[in-house]
């Protein structure tokens, strides 16, 4: 596709993520493919060219939705809502379009300026006291390496980055067998 035919596109796709919202309650929560059904559906070898946007659209009503759980929908109660409010999808596609790289202030001063004024905004919402400070997981499980990397420098009187682990005690985490796999990676 090249850019002159994006606005087309982009239109469309946001015409049928409008409806797909607005309909998602009249849709299945889970999807009803069976193991299997979109592997085979997807060519076994790589196509030797491009698509036009045409096939790779009907590809995406034909074999990807079928095979959705659909998040959004009001009677999806598992795991954890997703971010689709209208707002966050529009926020999303103009993250897309300029596509940053917010690792650091030096590579997107705005989104690391953002942020922080953000987390402090949380902080005030909260009533958390004025030296409170933090930062946004992109996921529950970097949340938790966070916490675990955390705890473990707590346990180390803050060495174990410094000195490395290897001459350190060894450190336990309990938890229930119900944990979030996050922590067993972490």
């Amino acid at each position: 596709m090249k850019w002159d035919e994006f606005g087309t596109w982009g239109r469309r796709i946001a015409d049928w993520a409008q409806d797909y919202h607005l309909t998602v309650k009249d849709k299945p929560v889970r999807a009803r493919t069976e193991p299997g059904d979109v592997l085979n559906a997807l060519p076994a070898t790589p196509p030797e060219g491009g698509e036009g946007m045409e096939a790779i659209f009907a590809d995406f009503e034909e074999i990807v939705m079928p095979g959705i759980t659909h998040w959004q929908h009001p009677r999806f109660f598992a795991y954890f809502s997703s971010n689709a409010a209208a707002p966050s999808v529009l926020a999303e596609f103009l993250t897309s379009a300029i596509a940053p790289q917010c690792m650091l202030w030096q590579t997107s001063p705005a989104a690391t300026e953002m942020e922080t004024r953000m987390m402090d905004w949380l902080r005030q919402a909260l009533d958390l006291p004025a030296e409170f400070q933090g930062v946004i997981q992109d996921s529950a499980s970097s949340a938790t390496l966070a916490a675990v990397l955390t705890m473990r420098e707590k346990a180390l009187n803050w060495r174990g980055n410094q000195e490395g682990l290897f001459a350190q005690k060894p450190l336990r985490i309990y938890c229930s067998s119900e944990v979030h796999t996050s922590v067993d990676r972490a």
